[in-house]
This record gives C-alpha cells, sequence and structure tokens, in this order.
C-alpha cells in the first residue's frame, strides 16, 4: 500500500478488457450495507475519451472556473484537457443509484463505493497499473450528468478514476505520521 502512486503520465497502452473486469471483480469485495453492491462503472476509452473530456471541460466553465479565460486562453485550455484525456487509455467513472430514504443508505452507498474504488486502486497497482483518484466538480453537474446518460435524481456520481500503465512514477512524498489523528479514550 504505502508503494502506491498517483500516477499523472500514463503509457498509450491499453488495459485488456478482461484483465480490467478482473480487477474490479477483486475490488468487489468492499464493505457494503446488506451486501448491495452498489458500484456502478462507465469506462470511456478510445475515441470516447475525447467526448467525455470536452463534457468535463463544458461544465467547467458553466460552474466559472475558466471565465477567467480570454477566447484565445479556453481554446488552447480545451486543447490542453482534450490532449490530457486522450493520453490517458481509460477513464472510468464511478456512480451509484440513489436510494429514496432521505440519504441514510446514499451515505452508506456512496463510503461503499469509495471502499470499492480504493480496493481497486490498489489492486491495479500490484499489477502495475497506475491510477488517479479525481473529484471534479462535474460529478455534482446535472447537466453533465444527463450528458453521460445518466439521471440527476436517480444517480450520485462519485469518482472519474485515471487508469492506465504508468510512464513515470513518482517519488514517494510521505505522509502525516498518524499518531497525529489518533485520539485514545480510556474513561469517560
Amino acid at each position: 500500500m504505502r508503494g502506491r502512486r498517483t500516477i499523472l503520465d500514463y503509457k498509450e497502452e491499453k488495459i485488456d478488457r478482461d484483465l480490467l473486469t478482473e480487477l474490479f471483480d477483486h475490488a468487489a469485495y468492499a464493505p457494503n450495507h446488506h451486501l448491495k453492491e452498489p458500484w456502478r462503472i462507465k469506462i470511456f476509452e478510445d475515441v470516447a475519451r475525447s467526448g467525455f473530456g470536452e463534457k468535463i471541460v463544458d461544465s467547467y466553465i458553466r460552474y466559472g472556473y475558466l471565465s477567467a479565460l480570454s477566447d484565445e486562453k479556453l481554446k488552447k485550455a480545451r486543447q490542453k484537457y482534450n490532449q490530457f484525456f486522450n493520453s490517458v487509455p481509460h477513464h472510468a467513472l464511478f456512480y451509484m443509484d440513489k436510494e429514496d430514504d432521505g440519504g441514510y443508505l446514499d451515505d452508506e452507498n456512496y463510503a461503499a463505493v469509495c471502499a470499492f474504488i480504493q480496493n481497486f486502486q490498489l489492486v491495479a497497482w500490484s499489477k502495475g497499473i497506475g491510477t488517479m483518484w479525481t473529484a471534479k466538480p462535474t460529478l455534482l453537474d446535472e447537466e453533465f450528468i444527463r450528458d453521460i446518460g445518466l439521471s440527476p435524481s436517480e444517480h450520485r456520481l462519485i469518482a472519474v478514476v485515471q487508469i492506465g500503465y504508468p510512464n513515470k512514477i513518482p517519488r514517494n512524498r510521505g505522509r502525516t505520521p498518524i499518531r497525529n489523528s489518533i485520539e485514545w479514550i480510556q474513561t469517560e
């Protein structure tokens, strides 16, 4: 686990679908309430990568993240995003079906999908496959949700994870000692 890194630079080589499916199958042993298995995945690859990237940039524009850019700089930003999305072999969008219980089960299902994603990242890394977990503002954009074929009232987007064989593995930047996050309680 300590060796896993977030990968920003990927080789062009696609990962075999059977191997990806096997890795997702391992990830499915994440804890989840009542064995609900709430994870759903859309994988954008090949020519779909570019369209997916365009939809994300369109969402950024709607949210005002690129509003300070001139038309010329916006055009260059679009090209840069397009280059990035086409440089990564697979973009996995993780989502779940919403429950109709006022949110309690949605919270549990969200946590289960996050555990599933982490399991996937760890098992992928063990096979030499790199990932980058992103939580973009587009995940809340109802127009974006509709653009990718889902319903804002029925689905909750969790994350986009880039997947591929690493071109370069970043150095370990360490972590804050866990002692700083633990509070031991012995009596009340």
